[in-house]
Parts: C-alpha cells; structure tokens; sequence
C-alpha cells in the first residue's frame, strides 16, 4: 500500500514495477508472433541462457529495439531446429520471425520471452534480400561486369581468398599443385573471413588488395568449404557482390555445395559450386590449350606432308621441264659453237696476216731508228756540256765578287780600322770596358788609340 505524507501517495519502486508488471499482462495477455533482427545474441554458455538484443530498422535507422530471452530449456531445442532447417545456428544479424511471450519483471525490466522461431521466415528474408542485391547490380549495370573479363589461355597465376585452414582450400590446393599432367601454378593466399558479419569487409578488404596488384594476377579464385544458405548469407550481400562484379581480374568462386545461387555466385566470372570444381576448371583450361597444341600440332604435320607432297611433284615436273630444255638447249648451242668456231678460223687467217704484215715493218724501222736515236742523244749531250761551261763560269764570277765584298767589310770591322777613325778602347784588367757599372774608383784603365796607349786612374764616374 502506498504511504500518505504531506497529503501526498508515495509508491515504493517495487509497487510501481509490480503495477507496470501487471498492466503489460493484462495489456498483452496472449502469445504472439512476432518478426525482428537479432543485432547480439549474447548467449551465456555457462548458464544455457540467451538474451536477444532485438531491433526492427527502416532505411537503415532504428524505429524499435527490446531485449528478450530464451531460457535454457528452450534454447537448445529452438537452436537445433534452426539449425536443423538452415544449416547454421542463431547468431548476430538474422532477421527471425518468433513467438513470444511479452513480460515485465521487477527486476529485470521488459522483456519478450521467445518460446519459438520460424526458421522458414528467416530463409525467405534472405531470399528477399538477394533479390533486392540483383535487382540494385543490374539497374547500375554491373551484374554482368565480371564476366567481360578475359581470362588468359593459361591461368596459372591465382590469387585466392579462403582460409589457410579450410579444407576446401586444402582440396583446391591439392587439385592444382598435384595434377597428373604436372601442369605448374602460382598459388597467392590472401587470408580473409567466409562467413558471418565480418565476411563482406574481410573478404573486400582482400580483393582491393588484389586489385592494387592486379599485374601479379591472372584471376582471383574466391574457395570455402561447404555450408547451409544462412552461412551463405554474406554473398548476397550488394557491397560484397559489387565488389566482386567489378573486380578487374576474373573471379571464380567455389564456395558451397548449396544448389540456390548467391548473388555473388551470379555475378562472378565462373561459379563451380565446390573448390574442387573450381580446381578441375582450372586444369580444363590447361586441356583445352594442350588440345589447341595438338591440334595444331597435328595439322601442321598433316599440311607439311601435303607441302612436301606437292613439291615432290613440282619438282619431278621441274626436272623433266628442266631436261627437255637442257637438250634443246644444248643442241642450239652446240649449232652456234660450230659457226662460231668457222668464223673464228677465217677471222684468224686475216688477223695473222695482217699481224704479220705489222711485225715486217716494225722489224724495218727498229732496224734504222737506233742509229737516228744515238745521233739525236749524242747533240743533245754536246749541248748540255755547252751549258754547263758557261753556268760553272757565271757561278764562279759571282762567288768571287761575293768573297771581295765580304772581304772589304771584314777589313772595315778590323780594331785598327775603327782606331784611325778617332776610336778608342778602354779595358781594366785586360777586360773590355762597355759600361760605368764595370769599374770603379781607384781602379786602372787603360785607353787604347790607334797610335800608342793612356794609363789613367779612375777618381770619378759618371754615369749619365
């Protein structure tokens, strides 16, 4: 009962909670199937209990959010129906379709208690969610991107997103790297997450990598082992699929054995359902060019023999064209050499004749012109002894009158020559004096003239 004070009702909290319990009970007394997506599951192992973070979103936005529970005692069997269904377990991001209880605890506040869950509703909600992702890539013109690729004859270098440990990988692996026609590959891993929420940005974290490579790569090859549609969930997400549409390299994926396409399944260069599948396509492609080669092979064979065939042929008509001609040949040439050969004999009678004429009177004339040709030279000899009498006399003339002219300038320059002219010369100590700086005060000099000498003593210099 409330307390009265200062005329007023005060209500304890515990009255209030128990009031608001009561009126959600009678507000809601019934069962009630109702849809929404799990944001958090938050199950506690130890205790078996989950409590469901519960919203309902418009355009992205949150419109509503409650928390709910499943007890122990129901979880277990409501996740094994699930799972059962789906192929995968209650977890974050599901859209479900439940039946609920709506309760308020004193303690623990509202809450839905969930009894039951549709697993059918949650695949259609999928479903629906795919469409709209193939819907949105074909309006922007990318759902058949990925497929205008060219893959290359040969793909042997294979960017691959998986798992290291997954054994879908392991069978893709072993496919490629132990075929029996020992065709090589250059395998590339690129680690990244195959399902749940953080698979869209694991796994378009790794094909941007792979795009900022794109020279190092052939094709990108997207392996994951088996799972139910929920654990495909992720590949039908529109930022995933996109990212795979418009990948430069060709993407192959072998993702699951599901039998129900993903978008990005659709959308990829090649699906080949399971990694071994994918694996044998890879050495088909190989097959297909060693084919090509044999192929080729065999035709280039077939067209040589055919070329040798024909030349063979050719060449037996050449050989026969080319005796035919040989012979005629031959005899028209053999016909020209005996004219030839008669004109030849004729044509030397005349030219021995005529040689023979020739040689007479050259015999004649190298019989006279030797006796012409000494006399010539004899004259010739007598002229040049002429010559040279008279150039030897000019030449001694002027070398005489050269030796008088040198001769009367040496007597010019002779010391007595240059004394009687008024000269004189000074030397101290035996030495030629030229200048003031050669001699000194007190010093001897002797002056030479043309008739007799001065001894003089040097009391001063002058040297202006």
């Amino acid at each position: 009962m409330p307390e009265i004070a200062n005329n007023r009702k005060i209500y304890s909290l515990l009255e209030i909670s128990s009031g608001i319990s009561r009126a959600v009970s009678r507000a809601f007394p019934d069962y009630y199937w109702v849809k929404a997506e799990i944001t958090k599951l938050n199950f506690y192992p130890q205790s078996g209990h989950c409590y469901p973070d519960l919203v309902e979103k418009h355009n992205g936005l949150i419109k509503a959010q409650i928390r709910a529970n499943i007890w122990a005692g129901n979880y277990n069997k409501i996740n094994q129906k699930f799972k059962t269904v789906t192929g995968e377990p209650l977890k974050d991001g599901l859209k479900i379709l439940f039946l609920a209880k709506v309760g308020y605890h004193e303690h623990y506040g509202l809450a839905l208690n969930i009894l039951d869950i549709e697993p059918s509703f949650t695949l259609g909600e999928m479903a629906r969610e795919k469409q709209l992702t193939v819907e949105r890539l074909k309006q922007e013109g990318l759902f058949e991107e990925n497929k205008k690729r060219k893959l290359p004859l040969l793909p042997k270098r294979i960017a691959i997103i998986s798992v290291e440990t997954s054994k879908g990988y392991s069978d893709f692996k072993n496919i490629l790297e132990n075929n029996a026609w020992h065709y090589r590959f250059s395998l590339s891993l690129f680690p990244a997450l195959l399902q749940g929420d953080g698979a869209v940005r694991s796994i378009g974290e790794q094909l941007n990598a792979i795009a900022a490579r794109r020279k190092e790569f052939d094709m990108v090859a997207i392996i994951r082992g088996g799972g139910g549609d929920v654990g495909l969930n992720a590949y039908d997400n529109y930022y995933l699929a996109k990212a795979v549409a418009t990948c430069p390299l060709p993407v192959i994926t072998g993702i699951g054995h599901s039998t129900n396409l993903t978008v990005v399944q659709m959308v990829a260069f090649a699906n080949k359902i399971t990694p071994t599948e994918a694996g044998n396509f890879l050495i088909q492609q190989f097959h297909n060019f060693a084919v090509r080669l044999e192929n080729a092979k065999s035709k280039t064979i077939r067209n040589t023999l055919e070329i040798l065939t024909f030349g063979k042929q050719h060449f037996s008509q050449l050989t026969k064209m080319f005796d035919v001609h040989t012979r005629n040949l031959f005899s028209h040439h053999k016909t020209q050499w005996i004219y030839l050969i008669k004109r030849v004999e004729q044509s030397g009678v005349r030219i021995l004749g005529k040689a023979n004429e020739q040689l007479i009177n050259i015999a004649l004339h190298l019989k006279y012109q030797p006796v012409q040709k000494m006399r010539q030279e004899r004259q010739k000899l007598k002229n040049i002894q002429n010559l040279m009498a008279i150039y030897a006399e000019q030449s001694t003339q002027k070398a005489n009158s050269r030796l008088r002219l040198l001769e009367s300038k040496i007597n010019l320059m002779k010391p007595e020559n240059i004394l009687k002219k008024g000269y004189s010369i000074s030397t101290v100590d035996g030495k030629v004096l030229k200048s003031v700086v050669d001699i000194k005060q007190g010093d001897k000099m002797i002056t030479k003239l043309y008739r007799g000498e001065i001894e003089s003593i040097v009391e001063q210099k002058n040297k202006k």
